[in-house]
């Protein structure tokens, strides 16, 4: 099980907590590659990170400068990472009206030049490297896409079963991402709509998928990502409040909405209790 990268959620702050929770394998929010070779400081800080033994990193970038990327990645910034994925699957209206994200499913030939000289930069500094999609932009092109990818020099492909114009609406297509771990010889990690064990069991059977990744549903349920359906005490989810609260770096309105989720569930599991104020 992966946790997702979340803009605005999964910052240095929350994937502490998430390996504290147990996860192997944890992921930044998407970000900007151009701000990076601008040395902006704001987006230098959300590289932040703490290597933890048996723990994979993960650094996703987007930006629709493909020579952005190579600097990011040749310049030893992304050093504490294991693998570098590729964004283009976000549907933000600010992030596709600038060819970024799932735009780039719109112009496979502009993805496919990324991605080759991605593929070309990690081979110097042995990073993996992936990418992140959805089945297509308003129409589903996602194995073609994904065999696009591959040939280009992807290692690994995680498919999100919705259209770049569905946003989050309706339900993720399990059976389009089972088509494309049919189509295609890397592993694939399925995206959409897992909660909990029940609905991560489905996902797998119905994608055969070689993974399962999380996102929503971490939100102020950092344990969720074990999917075993146990909720912890209540000393240990203010315990992990106050370890977020202490390691957050990044803007204080992104902790406010971890701290409102996490007081969401206090009130569903422990009505009883004190909710702990920020």
């Amino acid at each position: 099980v992966l946790a997702a990268p979340l803009a605005g959620w999964t910052d240095y702050a929350f994937r502490a907590v998430l390996m504290e929770c147990g996860a192997r394998e944890v992921w930044t929010e998407m970000i900007n590659a151009t701000a990076l070779v601008r040395k902006n400081e704001k987006t230098l800080a959300m590289l932040k990170t703490d290597r933890k033994p048996g723990v994979r990193q993960v650094v996703q970038l987007f930006g629709c400068e493909p020579a952005d990327f190579v600097t990011v990645i040749k310049s030893g910034l992304l050093s504490d990472y294991d693998e570098v994925n590729l964004n283009m699957g976000c549907p933000a209206p600010k992030i596709v009206k600038n060819n970024c994200g799932c735009s780039l499913m719109r112009h496979v030939e502009q993805a496919q030049h990324l991605i080759e000289l991605c593929a070309v930069a990690v081979k110097h500094t042995g990073h993996k490297l992936s990418v992140k999609f959805r089945l297509g932009w308003d129409r589903n092109i996602s194995v073609d896409f994904a065999q696009m990818c591959v040939r280009a020099g992807a290692t690994r492909l995680i498919v999100h079963g919705r259209l770049g114009i569905d946003g989050y609406r309706g339900v993720a297509d399990y059976a389009a991402i089972a088509a494309v771990k049919d189509a295609v010889s890397v592993p694939v990690i399925a995206n959409g709509d897992v909660r909990d064990r029940a609905t991560y069991e489905k996902c797998l059977s119905e994608t055969h998928a070689d993974g399962v990744m999380v996102g929503r549903a971490l939100c102020g349920a950092p344990w969720k990502i074990k999917l075993d359906d146990k909720v912890p005490s209540y000393e240990r989810i203010v315990a992990l409040m106050q370890m977020q609260r202490r390691l957050h770096n990044a803007n204080p309105s992104d902790l406010i909405k971890h701290w409102l989720c996490y007081q969401k569930q206090i009130k569903k599991y422990y009505p009883d209790c004190p909710v702990p104020a920020l």
